[in-house]
Order: structure tokens, then C-alpha cells, then sequence
């Protein structure tokens, strides 16, 4: 009998890796490559606020429902505070809570996810499926704003760390049960057999041939869970769920719909939070469109004027080899 191979880890970022091949067809996407910068300029934009902001963000000093200006780019607001010192300021907890949702909630996905379909129509499949059930049936904001709701009746209010892991215990649900049918598929491949037949372990199945041909889904799975933790983080705070002594973008919007801001026509005061997080929406959306075309080649816009030019270089070098 075959004794099991020890578990390795071969999910190398080289020329010919999987990751590798996934990054490279999507940078090749016109889109994707938008989204990334777009999002590379909103990072930079919050990075800033971490070490410089014009003004002391919860400073109340300041003339009210100032209108934009040389002296205070996005005016002021109702109370008194900088708008663009808070916009600065209030990127960093977003983006931060957003990517780690996504990261979380993803890796929650794979583990039970491939659990499931490894183990398919066993009892672990079983107790794994309806788990997975039970939050996909139940909205994850629904149960976070219903935990928000308790513990501000017993004055305690959301901070960064319980809603980052409150975000990713419900938004995972999604992606574990469509990586449990990919894996069902994939288990009954001709070389998944193989490798089970000669001894190969669970584990390095899993990291050698399971996760390196769901990458593409994984890497969409991410950053779909990253929206998802963006909005749930802003909906918390825009309902007044989380401590709203925290200057974030969701704080701000909060303070605004307080403020009466849209009646009053103060557009400085909710436009720009707003617009910042639907961009932060958007360019990981157009990120997911770059995966979506790698992972499905039907999607795919290719560049003729590239291609006939590799063509053509290929052409040439033929003939330099056949003189």
C-alpha cells in the first residue's frame, strides 16, 4: 500500500505559476488596469491623511457651513470641522476594514468550501452545507445591525476590530458555496484521481491542483467580499451603529443625514465621502471585470494591433532562423 506523501506547498509566483499567469492576464485588461489606478490614487489620497491634514479633523473652531474655498477646500460642516481634513482622515478605516473583510471572509470560503466538496455527501458536507445555508438565507447586515441595536441599548457601540470580524463572519457564505461546486467538479477529474490513487495528501491536493485552478474565482471572491465589507462598514456607521466619535466616511454621511445637508442644500458636506466610497466600489469592480475575462476567455477583448504584432516579430524571427 502507497504510504501518503508529505504536504507541499508548490503555489510558487514564477513565470509559469498559476498566480503569475492570473496577474498577467489581468493587468492585460484595459480595465482592470483603470480600476487599479483608481485605486492606487484613492490609497495614496488616505495614506496622506495618516501623516498631513490641513486642519485637526475634530477641531470645531471653525465658522459653520462654510462653502468651499482657498482657506477650506470642501468648507465646513454644520459643527465646525474641516471637510476635506476629514475626508483625508476618514479613507484609511474604510479601505483597511474593506480589504480585510475581503481577505477574511475569502479564506473562510476556501476552508469551508473545499471542506465541503472534498468531503462531498459526507457528514462533514452536510453540517458544512448547512451552515453555509443559514448565512446565505439570514443577510449579513440584517445580523449586524440587529448586534448594533443590543449593544447600544447597553451603551456599547461598534468599534473598527468587532465590525471588521463581525463583516467577515457573514460575508463569506457566498463564496464557499460556489467553491464547493467547483471543487465537486474538479474532484472528478482524471488527475485529481491520479493523484489521490498514488499516495498524494488532502492538503497538498488542495494547494498543488484544487486552489491554483480556482484562482481566478478566489481573486473575484476577494475583492467581491471587499466591496461587501465596504458597504457593511459604511452602513453601520451611516445608521449610527458604530462610535461616532470616529471620523470616517461613514461618520461623516451620518452627520450629514443629521444635519439635514441635502434640504439645506450643503453638498459639500456629502458628496465627497459618498463619491470616494462608490469610487473605491468601482474600481474593484473593474478589477473583477479584468478577472472575470481570464477566467472566461468568451469575455475577452483582445487587442488586434498587439497580437499582429507579435505576429509579425514572430515572423521575422523565423526567417532570421531559416537563412
Amino acid at each position: 500500500m502507497a504510504s501518503r506523501k508529505l504536504y507541499t506547498f508548490n503555489l510558487k509566483i514564477d513565470k509559469y505559476g498559476p498566480v503569475y499567469n492570473l496577474i498577467r492576464g489581468v493587468w492585460e485588461q484595459r480595465v482592470s488596469r483603470v480600476g487599479f489606478y483608481i485605486l492606487l490614487g484613492i490609497i495614496v489620497f488616505s495614506l496622506i491623511g495618516i501623516f498631513y491634514t490641513p486642519y485637526n479633523p475634530s477641531a470645531t473652531n471653525f465658522p459653520r457651513d462654510l462653502p468651499p474655498s482657498p482657506q477650506h477646500l470642501l468648507g465646513t460642516d454644520d459643527y465646525g470641522h474641516d471637510i476635506f481634513s476629514q475626508l483625508l482622515v476618514g479613507g484609511f478605516p474604510v479601505i483597511g476594514v474593506g480589504f480585510a473583510v475581503g481577505l477574511i471572509g475569502t479564506l473562510i470560503a476556501i476552508l469551508i468550501g473545499v471542506t465541503a466538496g472534498l468531503y462531498a455527501e459526507t457528514m462533514i458536507d452536510r453540517v458544512l452545507s448547512a451552515i453555509t445555508q443559514i448565512f446565505l438565507i439570514i443577510p449579513g447586515i440584517l445580523i449586524i445591525e440587529l448586534i448594533g441595536a443590543y449593544l447600544g441599548a447597553v451603551q456599547f457601540k461598534l468599534g473598527y476590530i468587532t465590525i471588521l470580524f463581525a463583516l467577515s463572519l457573514t460575508g463569506w457564505a457566498w463564496g464557499a458555496r460556489v467553491l464547493r461546486s467547483l471543487v465537486l467538479s474538479l474532484r472528478r477529474r482524471e488527475y485529481i484521481l491520479s493523484s489521490d490513487l498514488i499516495g498524494e495528501s488532502k492538503l497538498s491536493i488542495i494547494f498543488n491542483q484544487i486552489i491554483p485552478n480556482n484562482l481566478p474565482f478566489i481573486a473575484s471572491n476577494f475583492f467581491f467580499t471587499a466591496i461587501y465589507g465596504i458597504a457593511g462598514f459604511t452602513f453601520i456607521y451611516y445608521f449610527g451603529l458604530g462610535s461616532l466619535t470616529q471620523v470616517n466616511w461613514g461618520t461623516m454621511l451620518y452627520w450629514s443625514l443629521g444635519g439635514e445637508a441635502y434640504l439645506r442644500g450643503l453638498w459639500w458636506w456629502y458628496i465627497p465621502p459618498g463619491l470616494m466610497i462608490g469610487l473605491v466600489a468601482f474600481s474593484f469592480a473593474l478589477i473583477n471585470i479584468g478577472i472575470d475575462r481570464v477566467a472566461n476567455p468568451r469575455l475577452r477583448i483582445w487587442d488586434v494591433k498587439k497580437y499582429m504584432k507579435k505576429i509579425e516579430k514572430a515572423k521575422e524571427k523565423e526567417e532570421v532562423l531559416t537563412r
